[in-house]
């Protein structure tokens, strides 16, 4: 007799995926069999629909990430978040860190917050189960099935297999690839090589590849009918083409070379990746947005979730109250609306985000110590709230005592600088990427925001980066028209058309030198989207002093309210050392059996 299982249908909350309720039709916790399950389409995408609710959202909801700020990126001031012990080297504390913990931790008791979404350990190895269940079923048993509709269902699960495979080597390393669904034989040898399960990922990446649509709303194609318009999350042949790439790049990548040369790529899986990149970049569905209405990729006031060109692949929707979450909790606490909060350090400010003639600060004739904020890059004015800029659309709104909001005072003693203001910014710097000036107290602006996965621009930029090991600066994939400098100067002229913004030649004099100004480039671009931690440790920084300062930039005004005597302080340097490149595994885990080893030093 075939076995019995749960369908835990209570975990689908895909937000605008609202078409989920119409593949969902079973009671909560019914008992079915596999061939109820995998009767029909209908039925099969209900089950494979709870995958989508396992994805992880690194920064909003249950986990209190802000920033994601593990990397010298931001500070928090929460001192029982997980980037506080981040910060402090107390790796371990992944497992106890609470119910607001991405990555594990204890449930949430309170019912007034939906503190049970997915966690990267325990969902991602659910998901790959989930996805071997369906893999091994849904061909055989979906017998009303037409062949697209199969192709659908199967698809996303080898996606997701590849996928959940991914996220936990990201941060834990290597690990065996699970192909079926286990039973007595779960005592499988831990792969002493990131890339031997890598390359298997690969493998289910393009098998999704192979059989996902481009785009599920295609009147054409059938599988996507029932949920026409509401196709947002659902995964495509671009999202599974991405992720194919970005797994082979972390592959070539130094950390997972076992390297101690930040230089040191595989080439033959950075030509790759490459390769696959440029197949995304090509696809007529994806384009770079435009300057002026860059914000809509982070953030919409219009009751929605942004979708913009630039979309390829994130977690799917929205819960509860939490789509306003993420911007109020990185907004100045004085006009936003508890102490959660997490700032850009002055460091990151200084050595990522440079001038306007392409240079970086200490590079650059046009940096004036006395004046560190004038001439610089456009997308400093863009993303992060400096001294003296307004803060409020409505000024008429913020009157009397509350008048002093209207523009920051992020000098020393000013109204929205830390310790004069309990919740004020300790760094001298508020960011501003995920909501509108309008979005305070005042203003009461609606924000729906939220980071993706994979959007255009890093694609873009992970394509430089591989393609940069693989051709060189100048050199390109077989019939694709852009080189690894031509990916860099395409995401620097949306800002600044003229190309005064693009790579200056001091940054050409060798491999090496760009792939300094590539790394420079992905940290501004990519800024405060949860890439940062990442990507310091694939390209084995972490250990080097520079990546483990988080500083504040102290100054004064004078008497025309112009900053003055600027000094750069120390706030925090963070504890990292060769072990912290990894996780450790849970200790249970790496005792059951003797081919499970810990990762080193832990």
């Amino acid at each position: 007799m075939l076995r019995v299982f749960k369908l835990l249908i209570a975990i689908c909350f895909l937000g605008l995926l609202a078409s989920c309720e119409d593949y969902l039709d079973k009671s909560i916790e019914t008992e079915l069999t596999k061939e109820e399950v995998f009767k029909n389409f209908d039925s099969a995408q209900g089950f494979v629909e709870e995958m989508y609710a396992m994805i992880v959202d690194y920064s909003t909801a249950a986990h209190w990430q802000h920033f994601h700020c593990y990397g010298e990126d931001a500070v928090g001031i929460d001192t029982w978040q997980f980037d506080y012990a981040i910060d402090e080297g107390r790796y371990w504390a992944w497992q106890t860190n609470g119910p607001g913990s991405m990555f594990d931790g204890p449930t949430n008791t309170n019912a007034d917050l939906p503190f049970d979404r997915a966690k990267l350990w325990p969902s991602s190895w659910a998901g790959i189960r989930k996805a071997n269940i369906v893999i091994a079923d849904a061909d055989n048993l979906m017998a009303d099935a037409t062949q697209e509709e199969k192709n659908a269902i199967l698809g996303q699960a080898y996606f997701f297999r590849a996928f959940f495979h991914h996220e936990i080597m990201k941060f834990w390393g290597s690990i065996p690839y699970i192909d079926r669904v286990l039973e007595d034989d779960w005592r499988i040898p831990r792969p002493a090589e990131w890339s031997e399960t890598a390359l298997k990922i690969d493998e289910d990446f393009q098998r999704a590849v192979d059989l996902l649509p481009v785009d599920w709303d295609d009147p054409d194609y059938a599988p996507g009918e029932k949920s026409r318009g509401q196709n947002m999350f659902r995964i495509t042949k671009g999202a599974a083409l991405s992720l194919k790439a970005k797994n082979l790049l972390y592959a070539a990548s130094p950390l997972m070379q076992n390297s101690s040369n930040t230089y040191d790529y595989d080439v033959e899986l950075a030509k790759r990746a490459a390769d696959t990149f440029a197949e995304v970049i090509k696809m007529p569905r994806y384009s770079l947005v435009p300057w002026e209405d860059y914000e809509s990729v982070f953030y919409s006031t219009q009751g929605r979730y942004p979708y913009t060109s630039e979309f390829i692949f994130s977690q799917a929707g929205d819960v509860g109250w939490f789509h306003t979450f993420l911007p109020t909790n990185w907004q100045l606490g004085a006009i936003g609306q508890n102490n959660l909060a997490s700032f850009p350090t002055h460091n990151y400010i200084h050595n990522y985000f440079g001038m306007n003639d392409g240079l970086a600060c200490d590079d650059s004739p046009l940096y004036d110590p006395a004046n560190p904020w004038e001439n610089r890059d456009p997308r400093l004015y863009k993303w992060i709230v400096l001294d003296g800029d307004q803060m409020v659309e409505n000024l008429g709104a913020a009157t009397g005592e509350n008048e002093v909001h209207r523009y920051a005072q992020f000098y020393t003693d000013g109204a929205h600088r830390y310790p004069n203001k309990g919740n004020g910014t300790r760094t001298g710097y508020v960011a501003k990427k995920w909501f509108p000036i309008s979005f305070n107290n005042f203003d009461n602006q609606g924000v729906f925001a939220w980071r993706v996965h994979v959007r255009l621009t890093d694609v873009y930029l992970m394509y430089a980066e591989a393609a940069l090991v693989a051709y060189g600066i100048n050199g390109k994939p077989n019939g694709f028209d852009l080189s690894a400098l031509d990916a860099i100067n395409r995401i620097r002229e949306r800002a600044v058309p003229d190309g005064s913004l693009n790579v200056r030649p001091e940054y050409l004099v060798s491999e090496e030198a760009f792939m300094d100004e590539i790394r420079r480039e992905r940290a501004v671009e990519l800024s405060y989207e949860s890439h940062r931690w990442m990507d310091v440790r694939r390209w084995k920084l972490g250990t080097e002093l520079k990546y483990k300062l988080k500083t504040e930039i102290v100054f004064d005004r004078n008497a025309e309210g112009k900053p003055i005597n600027f000094v750069e302080k120390v706030l925090r340097t963070k504890v990292f050392e060769d072990k912290h490149y990894w996780l450790p595994f849970p200790k249970n885990d790496t005792e059951i059996y003797e081919g499970f080893p810990q990762n080193p030093g832990w």
